[in-house]
């Protein structure tokens, strides 16, 4: 039926020109921002996916953040322990020379003086070493992250250190007697410093582990992430090709039913 009043090619024409536009916008924008979510309005359910996802890799991020910093703890604790140990060693070497009988009491005082000395600073690293803040030679804990549900592990720290906790803080080696007894002070403390790096060391393994398993559940989350909400460019390339086609046919199309309506007019002549 030939009207006047309405077009209904037009109408529809125009309809699927304003869809193409639309979806040919949408391409655009997912192409441009390299993401499928770019308007969150296309996929609502993904929307909220992605964002625990994203919520998620952040608390790894941090966890593993967390987890290094303790290792670098550890590693620092060592450090002082290793030093001390060699301190430790020396003074062994100093008692087992101080037990010889020939040495006269004025070559013993040398010994002793360089003895005394090292205990001295033995004590002074004990009292003094710290990381950020946080003294490294005291009892109790250092509890952090290590997944992104908040479960915890922790370092445990020891006064094992000093020359007290060494028990050898009352030795001396002014005589053969006190040097001998001096001799055996130290391998216990030897001993029990010794067994305090290998667990230090192993807290050190552990936290490693950690970070290692962190990095890994990081990655897989990401990569779920990614399917999620980034854009697939080559299938995002393909639409926008179709939808400009499809654009331009649809203007051309309301173009040919706009001028349709004229070849009513030459019946009103």
């Amino acid at each position: 039926m030939s009207v006047i009043g309405y077009n209904s090619a037009a109408v529809n024409a125009a309809f699927y020109l304003n869809q193409n536009t639309m979806n040919l916008n949408s391409s655009i924008q997912r192409l441009a921002s390299g993401s499928r979510l770019a308007n969150p309005t296309d996929d609502a359910a993904g929307v909220a996916v992605s964002g625990n996802l994203d919520a998620r890799v952040g608390r790894l991020t941090a966890a593993s953040q967390g987890a290094q910093n303790v290792v670098s703890f550890a590693q620092t604790t060592d450090g002082f322990l290793s030093t001390i140990q060699q301190q430790l060693t020396r003074m062994s070497e100093l008692a087992q020379s101080a037990t010889n009988g020939a040495f006269g009491s004025s070559d013993r005082a040398n010994y002793a003086t360089e003895f005394n000395t090292l205990k001295t600073q033995i004590d002074n690293i004990a009292t003094n070493a710290s990381f950020n803040g946080s003294s490294l030679f005291t009892a109790g804990s250092v509890s952090v992250a290590i997944d992104s549900a908040g479960n915890t592990d922790s370092f445990t720290t020891s006064t094992v250190g000093n020359t007290t906790s060494l028990g050898i803080d009352s030795t001396t080696i002014d005589t053969t007697t006190a040097a001998d007894a001096a001799i055996a002070a130290l391998s216990t403390a030897i001993t029990s410093l010794t067994s305090r790096r290998a667990s230090v060391n192993a807290d050190i393994s552990k936290f490693n582990f950690y970070v290692q398993n962190i990095a890994t559940e990081s990655t897989n989350v990401q990569a779920a992430n990614s399917r999620i909400k980034d854009v697939d460019v080559a299938t995002e390339s393909t639409n926008m090709a179709k939808n400009n086609i499809l654009l331009q046919a649809s203007t051309s199309m309301l173009a040919q039913a706009n001028s349709s309506q004229q070849a009513m007019l030459t019946l009103l002549k």
